[in-house]
């Protein structure tokens, strides 16, 4: 079986990483996925941190060398020799927006591709539109890149896919960090460990916004709305794709504006 955890980007992936890798048992690969092995190689990932590759191993997987879907095989299957769970969290970022990388497809490459050979548990995380949304206009890699059209489309087409795999809510975690993660592990079939509290600081087996997580890994905190320029949130508004990602994820659509806060 191979799990993979669905998240887009500036959704809180980061943090929850660091929770769930941290926990006893798991294997956590992050932000994996089968166009990004040269941005972000899984086979180095496996060894470096988990040993679960020997360095002799990697030239013939690092680099997207060999199938991708037998390279998880593989991995999925020794970690379950050493009694821990290979965790995928999957670069969903390529399949519903892709800039500056891949054009989006819309829908998991992933699971397509490891769904046509092995069973998978698949589990998401989200955040409100909107607020992801402003979170990603302070990456550097999407500032001034991302068309809001796009950008809406793929927060629909990945609530979709949320609601038929299960989802938690980023911003439900922060409030109840043990009763959601609990949540996740059991949608991704991993063991919950109530102890993950006492590591998850200081694990660095992560990829993603290290300067935002480390600003606030003193303590998980609620999170907060964002206000959007008029214009953006007139956009959002009007888009019959951000009012269905919202119905779908349980979230209220109304959006502060700056002009107003």
């Amino acid at each position: 079986m191979i799990r993979l955890w669905l998240n887009l980007a500036r959704s809180g992936g980061t943090l929850l990483s660091r929770c769930l890798g941290c926990m006893e048992g798991v294997s956590l690969l992050s932000e994996v996925h089968p166009l990004g092995v040269r941005t972000i190689d899984p086979a180095e990932q496996a060894a470096s941190w988990h040993g679960l590759l020997q360095p002799r191993e990697l030239g013939r997987w690092a680099e997207g060398r060999g199938r991708y879907d037998d390279l998880i095989a593989l991995l999925a299957e020794r970690a379950e020799g050493r009694g821990k769970t290979l965790v995928l969290r999957d670069w969903s970022h390529l399949d519903f927006l892709g800039v500056p990388i891949v054009q989006p497809s819309f829908a998991s490459r992933s699971m397509q591709l490891l769904g046509s050979k092995h069973e998978l548990r698949c589990f998401a995380t989200v955040r409100h539109p909107a607020d992801q949304w402003a979170s990603q206009q302070r990456l550097d890699l999407l500032r001034g890149r991302v068309e809001i059209g796009p950008y809406l489309r793929g927060c629909r087409a990945f609530a979709e896919l949320a609601t038929q795999v299960g989802f938690v809510r980023y911003e439900d975690f922060t409030t109840e960090p043990d009763a959601e993660l609990a949540r996740l592990c059991e949608g991704l079939g991993v063991a919950f460990d109530p102890t993950w509290r006492e590591r998850f600081r200081s694990y660095a087996k992560v990829t993603g916004d290290e300067a935002t997580v480390a600003a606030s890994i003193g303590e998980i905190r609620p999170a907060r709305r964002h206000a959007l320029e008029p214009a953006v949130a007139d956009a959002f508004g009007a888009s019959a794709d951000y009012q269905e990602a919202c119905r779908l994820l349980a979230y209220d659509p109304a959006i502060a504006r700056r002009d107003d806060a």
